[in-house]
């Protein structure tokens, strides 16, 4: 009888071993058994989940794809500056050779196409941009040969006793004879806007302290082009300079007469005026 007692301490001994034993060694038969899940870190200052790595990495090594830092901007591209294409509606004028007149022309009768036809515009002097032309009334009109005064040479062709506040609209053609880009440029006191063939290609509207030189690059072909120069000068001087260069590294220089041609039907407002 002692004899069975003991074998059955003794076995009930051995399976209390095999339990523990069991219990503290893997399961190899785990389905999850082989599943790791490696904390890549977040990205200096951030907090959160990690980026998933490749399966195949070490515990300890790098992520294959980096976080990316929200504070990282791209540098924005920027392109070529576009330069506007004018079409002409008129094929160009033959250049005149620059020989003076065999006789002196009269006083006051027109002897030349070449010049722009300004109108000159009341204004109050508290004017900050330029006005609605369409509703003003020209209280003078005079053909300009050119434009290219300044705070000591006054405009051509004003005439006498006009004084800012004013505004001045100037129209004609201009001719091209060559092919190419060129860059047009105006310089008023105070704002200026330039047109050709309806499309504003020169904006330096507003109130001036002086007359700044604001320059646009337009491609152009061989062509007689509308042209429409509108300014308003608050107080003297009135400066009104209309200049262009072959070329977007050129030297602007005043259009000289000899590409300037007045509107149809100017010559005969001139007369109704006087």
């Amino acid at each position: 009888m002692l004899r069975t007692s003991v074998i059955l301490v003794a076995s009930f001994g051995l399976l209390a071993g095999c339990a523990s034993s069991s219990a503290n060694s893997p399961n190899t038969q785990s389905p999850d058994a082989g599943k790791v899940d490696y904390d890549v870190g977040t990205p200096s200052g951030g907090s959160g989940a990690g980026t998933p790595t490749d399966s195949n990495s070490d515990s300890g090594a790098e992520p294959a794809v980096k976080p990316r830092d929200s504070t990282t901007t791209r540098g924005a591209t920027v392109g070529p500056k576009v330069v506007k294409r004018i079409a002409a509606t008129k094929p160009p004028k033959p250049e005149e050779p620059e020989t003076p007149p065999a006789t002196k022309p009269k006083p006051g009768r027109a002897t030349t196409p070449n010049g722009l036809l300004a109108e000159v515009f009341t204004i109050p002097a508290a004017t900050e941009k330029l006005p609605d032309f369409a509703g003003l009334t020209a209280k003078s009109v005079f053909i300009a040969p050119n434009l290219d005064s300044s705070a000591a040479a006054p405009l051509a062709g004003l005439p006498k006793g006009t004084a800012a506040p004013i505004a001045l609209r100037f129209t004609g053609s201009v001719n091209v004879l060559t092919a190419g880009e060129y860059k047009l440029c105006t310089a008023t006191d105070d704002g200026s806007q330039l047109y050709i063939e309806d499309t504003l290609i020169v904006d330096a509207d507003g109130v001036k302290t002086e007359a700044a030189e604001v320059c646009e690059t337009v491609s152009l072909d061989p062509g007689e082009y509308k042209l429409e120069l509108r300014s308003f000068h608050t107080a003297a001087p009135i400066v009104v300079r209309l200049s262009w260069a072959e070329g977007k590294d050129g030297t602007p220089a005043a259009i000289p007469i000899k590409s300037l041609f007045k509107p149809e039907g100017a010559d005969a407002r001139i007369k109704a005026r006087k």
